[in-house]
């Protein structure tokens, strides 16, 4: 007798949703599903618009034809891999800290008890950094708006936010000191626009503002400006404020020098994926480099002059680890700095 049970049908193999992935071999984490692929103006038309509108001209201009050459932006991750919610969480709890300082040093009678010393400190340097961190978020921003993979934007507007972090605290600090010693309302603006040691910072910031092209926008922001700066006005600010006894806002500016390195660890991480991805992309970064290797002087002298103060570390000092901290980010990468 003939055996006419059914057999089972072999059940075809579906595709998961991030096969967008290819053959990872794995299952994404979740930084990599919410991140992937997110990019919309990827295309021959970036935008959907006609082909000769501006945006499009420019993307195409400024983006699709940098020198840096990459077969898949999209094989890059950022080493922390961040997430909108991993940032918040994160931040929040770098906030809850700063404020429980805020309270606890003004509980305190902090600011009615700095020296002569620490308010100029703080008057000439801290409150006119506002207009650098600014300055700093929309350079980040433009990173963002026309990297070529959602990896990469990721990590270009989280450190546009980090930013907007400093913006508030140095703003909130500006209004605490004014507040207590009647300082004058414009004189963060004054110092910022006509102080001799403000304007070589000053000038690579506006010249950084025009480098439209996304590769050599991101030397001059992520390699140059960025480090650079970061290093004088917060993590040097930092160890003069507390030589001065401005012990507060020493704390302060410490705890935003973490968002510092975390840039600091993603644009490693970015350098080193383009030079394994083509290593003529190195002599391109290293070119970049040396083109604005005198921007990067003027901001050196001028933020070593910025930070002297009676009581605090000499120049020299300041000079030194500041050469050093540059050196520290570039030569692992095998790029060079000013003179190596």
């Amino acid at each position: 007798m003939t055996d006419v049970t059914p057999k089972p049908r072999a059940r075809a193999r579906t595709l998961k949703t991030w096969s967008a992935f290819g053959n990872l071999g794995r299952r994404p984490t979740e930084y990599e599903i919410v991140t992937h692929n997110m990019n919309h103006t990827n295309g021959a038309i970036p935008l959907e618009m006609g082909p000769d509108v501006h945006g499009n001209v420019w993307l195409r201009k400024h983006r699709d034809s940098m020198r840096l050459k990459v077969e898949d932006w999209d094989a890059f991750r950022d080493p922390d891999s961040v997430t909108y919610g991993t940032y918040v969480a994160g931040q929040d709890d770098q906030e809850t800290y700063v404020e429980g300082l805020l309270e606890q040093f003004d509980n305190d009678g902090y600011d009615e008890a700095l020296s002569a010393e620490a308010l100029a400190l703080l008057f000439r340097v801290l409150t006119p950094s506002r207009y650098l961190a600014h300055g700093q978020q929309m350079l980040s921003a433009y990173l963002q708006q026309l990297a070529v993979s959602s990896y990469v934007s990721n990590c270009a507007a989280f450190q546009t936010a980090d930013q907007l972090r400093r913006v508030q605290l140095t703003s909130y600090r500006t209004t605490q000191l004014r507040l207590t010693h009647e300082g004058d309302a414009q004189g963060e603006r004054r110092h910022w626009e006509g102080s001799p040691d403000w304007q070589g910072i000053r000038k690579v910031v506006e010249l950084a503002l025009v480098e439209f092209d996304w590769d050599r926008a991101f030397v001059i922001t992520n390699l140059v400006l960025k480090p650079l700066a970061d290093l004088i006005t917060i993590d040097q600010l930092s160890a003069q404020a507390s030589a001065v006894g401005a012990t507060l806002d020493s704390l302060v500016l410490e705890n935003l020098y973490r968002d510092s390195l975390r840039s600091q660890r993603w644009t490693s991480a970015l350098v080193t994926f383009l030079t394994g991805a083509d290593p003529a992309n190195r002599d391109v970064l290293q070119e970049y480099l040396d083109e604005f290797a005198p921007l990067a002087e003027e901001l050196i002298t001028s933020g070593v002059a910025l930070l002297s103060t009676p009581g605090g570390q000499s120049s020299a000092d300041i000079e030194a680890a500041v050469r050093s901290g540059w050196a520290g980010l570039l030569e692992p990468l095998g790029l060079r700095t000013i003179g190596s």
